[in-house]
């Protein structure tokens, strides 16, 4: 072990890549997750208002939905009619709009229930989720300060008012992150995921590349233990290095975000600390399996990147595990971050004790021994001699093959549910009546929502959730019917877990879906049973009923949301990757293999952007000339900055350790998960450095929203800059004289 310890640093002291890519790579992602999301909340999002009524009953939507933190409604957004409205949402200049009918004055005025409807897109869902919520709430402020005014008249008081409002109310509570701050939803485990991503693509290429007898060779000794013994001494020797370099980011990432970023938790530091280092140490010796297993470095890398870039599906933060086909469920269980995100959720969200939760750190920790017992292989893998080099038009087949065409329809099956469906949750009725059971009943039948378990009291089922048995909890108190029966506001209690923003957002959309409609039924009852000369009174009051239009992905779907993304950054990154390996060989001329790509790539978009979205019933609105000259620009533009970025690759393998980890990053640099007006100043410029940033964007306005090119110009003039300079970048090196030379 000392020995190969030794060598090791020597390696490193004379390559100075093998201790800057471990230092550089992970940092940059703690720096990039700890900052992306700037303060977490999703505010001021653009929206227009379609106001056909002009009155001053309509104004005083506009000015309350003006005063939402979440909304932003400028002057040029207030619309005469609702096509000028489609028109600024297919170019994204706006999330949604409120369309107020032209009778909405005289209705209200005649004590007649006009309907304002709120149209949204589930293009980008966490805005358009955003966007639903807070045109609802705008509305139930109108009406109730419409009730509220006639209240007054007649006499009521507030709390009445409130009561006729709203019969029944739900108090929501959540287990963890109350404010719903998407940073505290995704920045830890993200972080995380990009760091397995690079771990297990360093491990492959540190040992792949340096398959040499002078540190495998095994010992003279004949006893099988003492030469297994020398085999993991020598692998511990090797990677000892840059395993104290990840124990020690795992230990400053931990710091940043529960420190300085003030991350909440729940649970034991210490344990949080403990899962997260054996989720380094599992992800170590998977990457040991993969090389031992494949001993060709250039495919075992290629898995390995794809095996990373699994594990962001594969944990469950974007997509419940328990919502895909069972075979998905199975084969996301053999992945280390499945169990380091269960681990982490339980201690952090549910502040679950470890006796529930021991199972998730013996898995991570059974992993490692159950990995390196393929380490033995690479001793044959010595003893046989390195063979044949694997062409490298092969491994960029495999590259341009598998992560495109693989890579899609898995994808497209995993997420082929596409909704989250019958969120178990607990039960508890004290008031055990006929008006608990018939409200209990409804919230059943809904299609979010199951009440899968009835518990006597809220230890039981706070119990249940710490297991992650039940996603939420619901209290009905004894009062219930009693207060419904004297026409006051019966409360009732809503617990739900946040280890899911689709949980969150399901459980609660089947439970306010529910609380209307008994509202509904009870309100006239509630009426009723006012004195007489109030029940005229406000029997004239106006009421506006609300009714939501969801455009663009109108189940809210997840995987309608994410596939059309995904299509982009895996035509882009994997382009990337094939032109790197290409690059590092050194045996090909850019000059030749960049138009080589291009061209292919440019008829594969085609099959990927017009086969997947049908075989996945995915939105496919666009004109397929108009999207086919878009895909164009955009290889292009991404085949000119492979081209440009070249000369940074020294080898085959080296492109595998830089881009698939960042995947994700693109996505969220690309505004369509989170708003670009919330990210800070430094990410919204590097958002135009990537041919992604316009390219998805531009692809979900065409084919996503039904738009045509004059809706994506902000998108066209941005790929025809980074073609411009990117081709500029490519034709210098080009025009080197050792390139020349080359040609």
């Amino acid at each position: 072990m000392k020995g190969t310890l030794y060598r090791e640093l020597l390696r490193i002291c004379n390559r100075k890549r093998l201790l800057l890519a471990p230092l550089a790579v992970p940092l940059f992602a703690l720096l990039f997750m700890a900052t992306i999301f700037g303060n977490g909340t999703i505010e001021e999002l653009p929206v227009g208002i379609v106001d056909n009524s002009a009155s001053p009953y309509s104004r005083q939507i506009i000015l309350t939905a003006q005063a939402s933190p979440t909304l932003k409604i400028s002057t040029g957004h207030i619309f005469s009619n609702e096509s000028q409205a489609r028109e600024a949402m297919q170019k994204m200049e706006i999330y949604g709009y409120l369309v107020i009918p032209s009778d909405f004055s005289s209705s209200l005025m005649e004590g007649n229930q006009p309907t304002i409807t709120g149209v949204y897109h589930n293009a980008m869902l966490a805005a358009g989720g955003e966007v639903k919520a807070a045109f609802v709430k705008v509305i139930g402020d109108f009406s109730t300060t419409l009730i509220a005014s006639q209240g007054n008249l007649a006499g009521i008081s507030p709390i009445e008012v409130e009561t006729i409002a709203m019969p029944t109310n739900g108090i929501f509570s959540s287990t963890y992150n109350t404010s719903l701050n998407y940073g505290t939803f995704l920045a830890y485990p993200f972080f995380f995921i990009f760091f397995q991503i690079f771990i297990l693509t360093f491990t492959v290429y540190i040992i792949g590349t340096d398959l040499s007898p002078q540190w495998l060779t095994p010992t003279q000794d004949k006893s099988a233990i003492r030469a297994l013994m020398h085999l993991y001494g020598s692998l511990a020797g090797k990677l000892l290095p840059y395993a104290c370099i990840f124990l020690a980011e795992t230990l400053l990432a931990n710091w940043v975000f529960f420190t300085v970023a003030h991350t909440p938790y729940q649970g034991s530091l210490l344990a949080i600390i403990l899962n997260s280092i054996l989720f380094i140490g599992a992800t170590m010796a998977l990457g040991i399996a993969i090389i031992s297993i494949i001993p060709k470095v250039s495919i075992a890398i290629s898995i390995a990147s794809m095996i990373g870039a699994l594990g962001a599906t594969a944990s469950g933060v974007t997509f419940p595990v328990e919502n895909m086909y069972p075979v998905f469920q199975a084969l996301c269980s053999i992945f280390p971050a499945r169990h380091f995100i269960l681990g982490y959720q339980a201690s952090v969200y549910l502040n679950a004790p470890f006796a529930l939760t021991w199972h998730t750190y013996a898995i991570l920790l059974l992993a490692i021994p159950l990995c390196l017992c393929a380490a033995p292989l690479l001793r044959r893998a010595v003893k046989n001699g390195p063979g044949k080099p694997f062409p490298v038009m092969w491994g960029t087949s495999f590259v341009i093959l598998g992560g495109t065409v693989g890579y899609c329809i898995l994808y497209g099956l995993l997420y082929h549910p596409n909704i989250v469906t019958e969120v178990p949750i607990a039960v508890i009725d004290n008031s055990q009546t006929p008006a608990s059971r018939e409200y209990l009943r409804n919230l059943d039948a809904t299609q979010q929502v199951h009440a899968a378990y009835i518990c006597q009291d809220l230890p039981q089922a706070q119990s249940l959730m710490q297991q992650n048995i039940v996603k939420g909890i619901i209290t009905i108190p004894a009062s219930f019917a009693s207060r419904i029966s004297q026409g006051a506001e019966a409360p009732f209690a809503v617990i739900q877990t946040t280890t899911s923003f689709l949980y969150y957002l399901t459980i609660q959309t089947g439970i306010a879906s529910t609380m209307q409609q008994a509202n509904n039924t009870l309100r006239q009852s509630t009426v009723q049973a006012l004195p007489i000369s109030q029940q005229l009174l406000l029997s004239q009051t106006p009421m506006v009923q609300y009714d939501d239009v969801t455009v663009y992905n109108h189940n809210g779907g997840y995987g309608s949301y994410l596939l059309p993304i995904a299509l982009i950054i895996i035509i882009f990154q994997t382009m990337l990757m094939s032109g790197g390996i290409l690059a590092g060989d050194r045996s090909i001329s850019p000059l030749k293999f960049i138009p080589m790509l291009a061209g292919g790539y440019f008829l594969l978009s085609l099959f990927i952007v017009g086969l997947v979205p049908e075989l996945f019933s995915l939105p496919a609105l666009a004109n397929r000339w108009e999207l086919a000259l878009f895909m164009a620009l955009f290889i292009l533009t991404t085949a000119a900055f492979t081209g440009a970025v070249t000369p940074l690759f020294k080898d085959p393998e080296e492109v595998m350790l830089y881009v698939p980890f960042f995947s994700v990053g693109l996505i969220f640099l690309s505004g369509s998960s989170y708003p670009i007006n919330g990210i800070p100043h430094l990410w919204q410029i590097v958002h135009y450095v990537f041919p992604t940033s316009p390219g998805i964007l531009g692809y979900l306005k065409l084919n996503s929203m039904g738009g045509s090119l004059q809706h994506i110009i902000p998108q066209t003039a941005t790929l025809l800059a980074q073609l411009l300079i990117y081709g500029s970048v490519f034709t210098l090196y080009l025009r080197k004289p050792g390139k020349r030379n080359n040609l």
